[in-house]
C-alpha cells in the first residue's frame, strides 16, 4: 500500500468520480477474474480494479451450444425456458463474481461488459448496481467495416447504449473506446457531455497474423508493446482538455514512468494489464514508488499540482503537433 506521510507526495485521484489512493487502475484481464488475485492486487497497491469483462458474445454462444446439444426447437416453451436459463446461469456467475470481490477489497470494484448490440444490457446492468459494483465499464467496439453503416449509424449505437445503461443504473458509467472514429475528438467530448463518469483510451483487439504454412489466420501477440505509449501519450494529451469527465489512459505502459507520462499528458488515471503478465503484480508496486521518488524529486505536493502540464491546450492540436515535428526535423527555436 502507498504510504501515508506527510512528506510524501499525495497521490490521491479521481476516477469515476470516485476518490482513489493511487492513479494506478487494472483493468479487465486474467488477473481479475478470481478473487484470490484480487486481494493481492489491492495489497500491491492498485487504486481501483476492473473486473474481467463478460462478453455479449460468451452469453449468447454458451445459449446457442445448450440448445445446439439437446433437440428443444420442437418445443417453444422449452426453447425458451432453456434459452433464458443458459442467459441467466452466465449472469448469475458474474454477479457472485462482484460479491464476492466487494467482500474481499475495500477498493472500487468496477463491473466490465464487452458489448456489441445494445439490447440485451439493461436487466443485466441493474443486477451489477444490486450486486455491489462501484461502477460500470461499457467495453464497446465496432468495427468500420459494414459498407452499410455511415460514421453517424456507428456513434448512435454507441450513444444510444449509454443512454440505455444509463436510465438502468444509478452507479457511474465508464466508457471504453478505439480510436477508429471519422472525428475522435469530437465524438469523445460529446459522449463525455452525455452524463457519463469516465472515458478509457484505448481498447485494444486481437491483431490477426497469417501462417504462410498452412495457410490460415492466426492470432498476433495478444500484449501491447512499448512502442504503443506514444499514441496513447498523444491521444491524452489531445484529449485531457476535450472530455468533461475523467480520463483513463492505457495501452503501451510497460515502466515505471510510463505511468507519469499519461499523468503529464492529462490522463486522470493509468490502466495496466500487459505489465502485469510480464512483470507480476511487483509492477504496481513500482509504479507506485517511482510515483513518490519522482514527486518528492521534482516537489510535487499532489498529482493535481503536475497533472496535464503536457497537455495539449489548443482548440487545433494538429498545428502543435506539426510545429513539434518542424522543430524536431528542422530544429526551428
Amino acid at each position: 500500500m502507498l504510504a501515508q506521510n506527510n512528506n510524501f507526495m499525495n497521490t490521491q485521484t479521481t476516477f469515476m468520480g470516485l476518490q482513489i489512493q493511487s492513479p494506478i487502475v487494472i483493468g479487465s484481464c486474467g488477473f481479475t477474474k478470481e478473487t484470490a488475485k484480487l486481494k493481492e492486487i489491492e495489497q500491491a497497491g492498485a487504486g481501483a480494479i476492473i473486473l474481467k469483462s463478460i462478453f455479449e458474445e460468451q452469453i449468447l454462444n454458451e445459449t446457442s451450444n445448450n440448445l445446439r446439444n439437446q433437440n428443444y426447437f420442437a418445443s417453444p416453451e422449452a426453447y425458451d425456458y432453456v434459452s433464458n436459463y443458459s442467459k441467466s446461469n452466465a449472469v448469475d456467475k458474474y454477479i457472485n463474481l462482484i460479491k464476492d470481490a466487494k467482500q474481499i477489497v475495500n477498493i472500487p470494484i468496477i463491473a466490465s461488459i464487452n458489448c456489441i448490440s445494445n439490447d440485451e444490457w439493461l436487466n443485466f446492468a441493474s443486477k451489477i448496481e444490486t450486486a455491489g459494483a462501484d461502477g460500470i465499464e461499457l467495453n464497446m467496439f465496432v468495427l468500420p467495416s459494414d459498407v452499410n453503416l455511415n460514421a453517424e449509424d456507428i456513434e448512435r449505437f454507441y450513444e444510444d447504449t449509454i443512454a440505455i445503461i444509463r436510465r438502468a443504473v444509478n452507479i457511474p458509467i465508464s466508457i471504453k473506446l478505439s480510436y477508429y472514429f471519422t472525428s475522435l475528438a469530437r465524438f469523445v467530448q460529446k459522449i463525455s457531455l452525455m452524463g457519463i463518469a469516465n472515458i478509457n483510451i484505448f481498447n485494444r483487439f486481437l491483431k490477426t497474423d497469417i501462417d504462410i504454412d498452412n495457410i490460415i489466420t492466426k492470432p498476433a501477440n495478444i500484449l501491447t508493446s512499448q512502442d504503443e505509449i506514444y499514441d496513447t501519450i498523444r491521444w491524452t494529451s489531445i484529449l485531457s482538455n476535450v472530455v468533461k469527465c475523467s480520463l483513463t489512459a492505457g495501452g503501451g505502459v510497460h515502466k515505471e514512468e510510463d505511468c507519469i507520462k499519461l499523468l503529464l499528458a492529462g490522463a486522470n488515471t493509468v490502466q495496466i494489464v500487459s505489465a502485469l503478465y510480464e512483470q507480476g503484480l511487483d509492477f504496481i508496486t513500482k509504479c507506485n514508488e517511482k510515483f513518490l521518488q519522482w514527486g518528492e524529486k521534482n516537489n510535487f505536493k499532489s498529482i493535481n499540482d503536475f497533472r496535464g502540464k503536457l497537455a495539449i491546450k489548443t482548440n487545433h492540436p494538429s498545428d502543435f503537433l506539426r510545429v513539434q515535428f518542424m522543430k524536431y526535423f528542422a530544429e526551428i527555436k
